[in-house]
């Protein structure tokens, strides 16, 4: 029997990836779409599954299997052709087309027909009490690419999907309403800043060039598994000579860096959000639940839960994760 061969799941790293790119596309493609189409752009037929269809091997068995999420959300495909299992039955998309993906839905974000793996661009919306997750992931034949969660802790997002949601569950919803509803929502969510901020104030210090390139990256992709000869080819530079550059001008290595970076994202969490802890390691970029409290009592001197307790700050802290 032949091995099953599992597709790697990488950083998104380039500009495509980035807050701004998701918001541009927000303002030049989808407004205009739920302009004309209103709650029409998140609906679409499903057709029954192809017997050929089956799901694309990612990274693992575990991460490749159908799952049910705890929080509603929008996906929009932004090119390609996507292939997605919802409910035992078949979602195809084009590009320009979106679906509503409610609480509890069972769905599997990529299907191929047969051996062949098309490409596909998609933004995930994640609505949760108190904001947004906003995710792009892209999917090509060699490997599946995903941007940093972007958090936008806001709670007036959740209100208004709330109220487009509780709308549209009525016998007769007004469609004027919804559409109105939907586009404060994306209107509202494009002028919204994310935490982490993609980009940070090393542009204006006299940093090499190589090491912007490397804190860019890392920010882009904070929570997601890169390692040190990756990072080091996207900056052009060996590993070691990028060593070199984080302790001499930063007083820290790159995984120390990175450590600080995601343990900040998950110290915000946890002040802004409601999430359990283990989702807020999850989503900060730890896989090891056990190994995220150790390091996080080191780093602030209390647990993720005594953290939780404190009084919840109003605003994102400034990111400084060097000394």
């Amino acid at each position: 029997m032949a091995r099953k061969v599992y597709l790697p799941n990488l950083p998104l790293v380039g500009e495509e990836g980035t807050w701004e790119s998701i918001t541009g596309t927000i303002k030049e493609r989808i407004l205009p779409q739920v302009e004309l189409l209103g709650d029409g752009l998140f609906q679409a037929n499903l057709r029954p599954l192809p017997i050929d269809a089956s799901i694309v091997p990612i990274v693992s068995e575990n991460w490749s299997r159908p799952r049910q999420d705890g929080t509603p959300q929008f996906v929009y495909l932004i090119a390609g052709h996507g292939l997605m299992l919802v409910e035992d039955k078949l979602l195809a998309l084009t590009s320009g087309q979106g679906f509503y993906l409610p609480k509890g839905t069972l769905y599997a974000p990529y299907l191929m027909l047969g051996k062949q793996i098309l490409l596909c661009d998609w933004l995930w919306f994640k609505i949760h009490p108190f904001g947004v997750v906003v995710l792009r992931s892209r999917l090509t034949p060699k490997a599946h690419y995903q941007s940093a969660h972007f958090i936008v802790a806001e709670r007036r997002l959740a209100d208004l999907f709330g109220e487009w949601e509780r709308e549209r569950s009525q016998p007769t919803f007004d469609k004027r309403l919804t559409k109105g509803l939907l586009l404060a929502f994306f209107g509202l969510l494009m002028r919204s800043l994310p935490f982490p901020p993609t980009e940070n104030n090393w542009h204006n210090q006299e940093l090499p060039l190589p090491l912007q390139n490397a804190l860019t990256a890392l920010h882009r992709a904070y929570n997601k598994p890169i390692t040190l000869s990756q990072l080091a080819a996207h900056c052009g530079v060996t590993p070691a000579y990028l060593c070199r550059l984080f302790r001499r001008h930063l007083g820290v290595t790159p995984w120390r860096y990175l450590e600080r970076l995601r343990l900040q994202v998950a110290r915000y969490l946890l002040q802004e959000t409601g999430l359990s802890v283990a989702d807020v390691a999850f989503l900060a970029g730890f896989n090891d639940l056990r190994n995220f409290q150790r390091l996080f009592q080191r780093e602030y001197g209390k647990t993720p839960s005594a953290i939780r307790r404190q009084k919840k700050a109003r605003f994102a802290p400034v990111l400084r994760v060097w000394d």
